[in-house]
């Protein structure tokens, strides 16, 4: 009779704790509907529907159905190139970062990685980095760099004369940049670069050689 009982605490206590999400979840998409109401309020004006990102996007990542959704936005507020149907993005590759909430523009396809010409016998890695980690951000496809993973009282390096094969920039502060890669290296290379830890650096033509 006891454990009836104790089954039936924790069935009651798994529907309240359900209950207790839905109510949660529905309570925040209520403020966020009610934010947008209240924009419309103030500053008036025609809405569209656009593609919306629901989550914090990485270069690289593909754009479906699980990572965007359609709202309603003011026209005056839409950042240029704005995307308005999230099904016409489908299948695409970012070419730099995405934070949740944000309009996806076309700008953040500009230069996408599935348009590179990938050496035989590597793999093309696309990593975000500092700019200041990627010399400023100043790369150019073509260019040779040295890749280095960055630890808390040592630098080491990783791979040597790594071809860009694209890059540009996410943010102000922050960079994408696609390299060639042997299979072997790029474990190593997504693993530092999902750390933090990853500089590049720029040789001079003489120094490479």
């Amino acid at each position: 009779m006891k454990g009836k009982a104790l089954a039936l605490i924790s069935i009651l206590a798994g529907v309240a704790c359900a209950l207790a999400v839905f109510a949660y979840t529905n309570a925040i998409r209520t403020q966020a509907d009610a934010a947008r109401t209240e924009a419309l309020a103030r500053y008036g004006g025609e809405t569209v529907e656009v593609c919306v990102a629901t989550r914090d996007l990485a270069p690289g990542e593909v754009i479906d159905s699980s990572n965007t959704e359609q709202r309603s936005w003011l026209v005056d507020l839409l950042p240029a190139g704005a995307v308005e149907s999230p099904e016409s993005m489908n299948g695409r590759e970012l070419s730099s970062s995405v934070v949740a909430g944000e309009v996806l523009s076309e700008r953040r396809f500009e230069g996408e990685a599935a348009g590179v010409t990938v050496p035989e016998g590597m793999e093309a890695v696309t990593v975000e980095v500092s700019s200041a980690q990627a010399v400023g951000g100043a790369l150019n496809a073509g260019a040779r760099v040295e890749v280095y993973a960055i630890g808390v009282q040592q630098v080491t390096p990783i791979i040597e004369s790594a071809q860009v094969l694209a890059c540009g920039s996410g943010t102000s502060s922050r960079s994408w940049v696609t390299l060639a890669v042997a299979p072997m290296q790029a474990q190593e290379l997504i693993a530092t670069a999902q750390g933090g830890g990853l500089y590049l650096t720029l040789p001079s033509e003489e120094g490479r050689g």
